[in-house]
């Protein structure tokens, strides 16, 4: 086995095995794109610092392992793409993780990891290395055949822009994976919507929608204001969002996550035909009591 610094060169090559990998519940990891082209984007940024954020593992010409850092430097934070490993042990996972240490400890003071609960060589790696469980999350689906649409047009619902970001900086929760600013980005895509209620100029609450696949649909964040909770105004975002997936962008299938606890809004999303199809589970770790990492044997 070799372990390496990702390349330019590689990147299709290793794009289209992480897509591969990605594809499996039982390698699924959080964070990484969907798509080949979109993962080579996503990888390729990674390339791009002085410090080496990507490693492959190699066993003669074939990829067995990948590891990247999704770097948040303004933030100290580090999200990890991987690691993967095709091999049943873990010796790949730990050189991997070993060849990553260095670049973790000098730049960030927290590292997160997530994926399905059906990953268990990964879940395995996060309780061998005293990550801490900090947010479980179940992943729901509704089919387009069990989706009931409705005719009226609500004029409260619009498309928000730029000039929406401060009101949506307020709404926007500080720890998610798109910064406020992201999501306004990515929202100018054809294929992704961001909407929002506006009541007497006040923006209540918002939705951000992403069309994944040629066939699938994520509705991925809902937010409203504290105040406004409780009056139907997130059923009524997801319900306008739900049209355009499966009318105007044709999807077979739109998904969205829920917290474990918050058995209200999975009552609600179960209400509009969503159905669990799989747990998030997310780990993190304090990079401040990390030991240099000893030789795997």
């Amino acid at each position: 086995m070799q372990i390496r610094e990702l390349e330019v060169k590689e990147l299709h090559t290793v794009a289209r095995w992480l897509h591969s990998m990605n594809e499996q519940d039982k390698h699924y990891v959080a964070w990484l794109a969907s798509e080949p082209n979109e993962i080579f984007e996503q990888i390729w940024t990674l390339t791009q610092f002085e410090e080496p954020l990507a490693y492959v593992a190699w066993d003669q010409n074939q990829i067995i392992g990948f590891i990247g850092i999704l770097p948040f430097f303004d933030q100290k934070l580090a999200r990890l793409l991987g690691p993967f490993s095709t091999q049943e042990d873990s010796e790949v996972i730990e050189r991997l993780w070993e060849k990553t240490t260095l670049t973790l400890q000098l730049h960030f003071e927290v590292v997160k990891v997530a994926c399905f609960k059906t990953n268990d060589p990964l879940v395995s790696f996060a309780e061998r290395h005293d990550f801490s469980l900090y947010n479980i999350e179940r992943t729901l689906a509704l089919h387009q055949s069990h989706f009931s649409p409705s005719n009226e047009r609500n004029p409260n619902i619009f498309e928000l822009t730029s000039e929406h970001l401060h009101a949506l900086r307020d709404l926007h929760p500080a720890g998610a994976y798109y910064t406020t600013e992201e999501m306004v980005q990515l929202a100018k895509r054809e294929e992704n919507k961001l909407f929002g209620y506006i009541e007497d100029g006040k923006l209540l609450s918002y939705l951000y929608y992403e069309t994944i696949t040629a066939d699938e649909g994520e509705v991925c964040f809902v937010n409203v204001q504290p105040n406004d909770r409780g009056k139907g105004i997130g059923t009524l975002l997801i319900q306008h969002a739900l049209q355009y997936a499966f009318y105007v962008y044709e999807v077979k299938a739109v998904t969205l996550s829920v917290r474990n606890q918050n058995t209200q809004a999975e009552q609600l999303y179960q209400q509009l035909g969503f159905r669990e199809i799989n747990t998030v589970y997310a780990f993190e770790k304090s990079l401040s009591d990390l030991s240099a990492p000893p030789l795997f044997h």
